[in-house]
């Protein structure tokens, strides 16, 4: 595992490939770069291995060319495709007779194209397997070695007619694809086991070869890499207990959990990414896998930092995936997935491979988030410190910087008001000429004020608000009839929301007015189904006269932490929960733990939602902030909702 690194994946280029002709269930895409930097996709669809291009990097795709089509009840299935150093395209593929019968075999076979997929050689038999399934050939995929043989691998359970077992088979070619080894060899295979769904690469260092394979040796199929020198060139057959077998992973999932279908490549700057199916945080059965993307050194070892590049419902799947590398190092990672549609549909996204100083070093990394307009003047704050809160400054929510004024200095410091530690989640308002932070520390709330948004924030007497036990999250409502509402978080059994009224003055609550608004009753509030479910974060805004309590959900920590609302004709309840939530969560967002902001007006008059999102998909704090739009949308009945734009949503980052 690559210390410090991990893959950032650009939602925004997120594109179906395979096309739609004919309402086609499509699957088992694989992509590969020409010498002309377009692109082309094989994959099967309806039983037919075919082709689509692309000219603009994967923004658009051609409509498809049938390469091998499906014939006399025979599927040509799980294509894949070499480049040859001479610029040859091979496409290997599966014969799968649909129905039995003893001329109809399963097998290997290929085709060429001199002219970048325009046009196909005639079919090639490499390999025939049985006639039944169960004793079937699969997945054949190959590479290229520096003398310019050809290695062919596939699956192959042909040689067990009386057990479940499967060897990985290997096949030569010394001359570009011409002709091919008769008798193939058996270079993978642990006794009583089934290895599946070779592919290989060879490495940087141009000593290896390696390929990722499926093992069950220890339970459920999990990735495992197989390896020999060229020296060696597969002298030596790997079994169960050989050095050249390895277990992917550098943290191992549990032997039930499935992991299957890996992927290999290797990035030019080094590292080895493999992907694969996996159903380690979804229903653990293959038709609910989703895509899993690890990172691993130069030699194919100790696979870590996990990514999962697609965001599907917990109902949807990714299968059958790979990854293709571009000349900048461009990671494509490559699905089957019926998340978009009622079939199967091959989509691709992009990402690439960045260090975690790289990352922390541009956004804002600021937590519990709140922007307060004043003069002109956007003013950011939320939880970063352990000795009060800073603040940031930007005119246009663009470009923002630390205040000059302060020096480095906090807003609020501890000392100067209540608190000797745990500073979260800051509410800053202006209230009669003065300004007024609301926050946390202690697991209590307190109010500073001070004459300026850059503090600093003060009190007169070190104190919290009164109330019972552990009270969170501030956030002060000032309603049309003069009264003040307090919504905080109350730690008893749960997160839990509550209102109380406050003061005119704003000194302390008014007791005996405190009432519980929600707690985390719905499915998307507590998705692990712990006994200590968390609705947290409230933030109000009236609307049409009805009152919106926006809030998030799950454990911060969570990948599923998102924000939902809901609404009230009084602020103090009865709350009802909106139907359609959550409303920002990572499936809209492309990343984990999104939540826990704060709503405010632009110098625009749009609305806007300040919060936070989970550093990496791999780490969980320093939290970076986030922005998104938010409006309310008139619907044919009912009240109005509020609706997120995602597509514009934004990090925030220092000049």
């Amino acid at each position: 595992m690559q210390k410090g690194k991990h893959i950032v994946w650009d939602q925004q280029t997120l594109r179906k490939v395979s096309s739609s002709e004919a309402g086609r269930s499509s699957g088992y895409g694989r992509i590969i770069q020409l010498a002309d930097k377009s692109l082309i996709c094989v994959y099967e669809s309806a039983g037919s291995t075919v082709a689509v291009t692309s000219n603009d990097l994967g923004a658009s795709w051609s409509s498809i060319t049938t390469i091998a089509a499906r014939h006399d009840g025979i599927s040509m299935a799980v294509p894949d495709l070499l480049q040859l150093r001479s610029g040859k395209l091979i496409v290997f593929y599966n014969p799968r007779p649909g129905q039995k019968s003893l001329e109809k075999k399963f097998g290997i076979r290929c085709k060429m194209s001199d002219d970048g997929g325009k046009n196909w050689s005639a079919e090639q038999s490499l390999y025939d397997a049985d006639w039944q399934f169960e004793n079937g050939c699969w997945e054949p995929s190959a590479v290229q070695l520096p003398n310019g043989e050809i290695q062919l691998f596939f699956a192959n359970e042909s040689d067990y007619r009386n057990s479940n077992e499967q060897n990985i088979s290997m096949l030569r070619s010394a001359d570009n694809g011409v002709s091919w080894t008769k008798e193939r060899e058996v270079v993978s295979f642990r006794k009583g086991f089934r290895d599946g769904m070779p592919v290989p690469i060879l490495l940087n260092n141009q000593q290896e070869v390696v390929f990722a394979i499926e093992d069950n040796g220890s339970g459920n199929f999990k990735p495992y890499i197989i390896r020999s020198s060229l020296r060696d060139n597969w002298s030596t057959r790997v079994n169960g207990r050989n050095d050249n077998r390895s277990y992917a992973l550098a943290e191992k999932i549990d032997n039930n959990i499935y992991a299957g279908a890996p992927y290999l490549r290797q990035l030019k700057s080094g590292e080895t990414i493999l992907s694969y199916q996996g159903t380690e945080g979804r229903i653990n059965m293959m038709q609910r896998a989703d895509m899993k993307v690890v990172i691993g050194d130069q030699y194919a070892r100790n696979f870590g930092a996990k990514s999962v590049p697609f965001l599907i419902p917990a109902d949807k799947s990714c299968l059958w995936n790979s990854l293709s590398i571009l000349d900048d190092d461009t990671i494509i990672a490559i699905t089957s997935t019926n998340a978009h549609s009622d079939r199967s549909e091959i989509w691709m996204i992009k990402g690439r491979l960045v260090s975690d100083e790289e990352n922390d070093s541009k956004i804002l990394l600021m937590a519990d988030p709140t922007v307060f307009l004043d003069k002109g003047i956007y003013y950011l704050y939320g939880t970063s410190s352990n000795k009060g809160f800073q603040s940031y400054v930007s005119s246009d929510l663009n470009n923002w910087s630390a205040p000059k004024d302060l020096n480095g200095a906090m807003v609020l410091r501890k000392g100067e008001a209540f608190g000797n530690g745990g500073f979260w989640a800051p509410q800053v308002f202006k209230h009669k000429e003065l300004y007024y932070m609301a926050y946390t520390a202690d697991e209590q709330i307190a109010i500073a004020t001070s004459n300026s948004p850059l503090g600093p924030f003060k009190q007169k007497v070190l104190k919290s608000l009164s109330g019972t036990g552990k009270q969170i999250d501030p956030y002060l409502y000032f309603d049309g009839n003069g009264k003040v509402y307090l919504y905080h978080v109350k730690l008893q059994t749960g997160n839990r929301i509550f209102v109380v009224e406050m003061k005119a003055d704003l000194s302390d609550v008014i007791l005996g007015t405190e009432k519980e608004c929600i707690s985390g009753t719905d499915f998307w509030e507590n998705t692990e189904r712990t006994g200590w479910p968390v609705t947290e974060g409230p933030t109000v805004v009236k609307h049409n006269n009805l009152y919106y309590l926006i809030y998030s959900a799950n454990d911060f920590r969570s990948k599923d932490y998102a924000v939902g609302y809901a609404t009230s004709w009084s602020p103090m309840g009865p709350w009802q929960k909106y139907a359609g939530n959550p409303i920002i969560s990572r499936i809209k967002l492309g990343l984990n733990g999104s939540g826990h902001g704060d709503l405010f007006t632009d110098k625009k008059g749009a609305l806007k939602y300040v919060l936070h999102v989970h550093n990496t998909n791999v780490k969980v704090s320093p939290r970076a902030t986030g922005l998104i739009g938010i409006k309310f949308r008139k619907v044919a009945e009912g009240d109005d909702i509020l609706e997120v734009d995602s597509t514009s949503f934004k990090l925030l980052k220092l000049n």
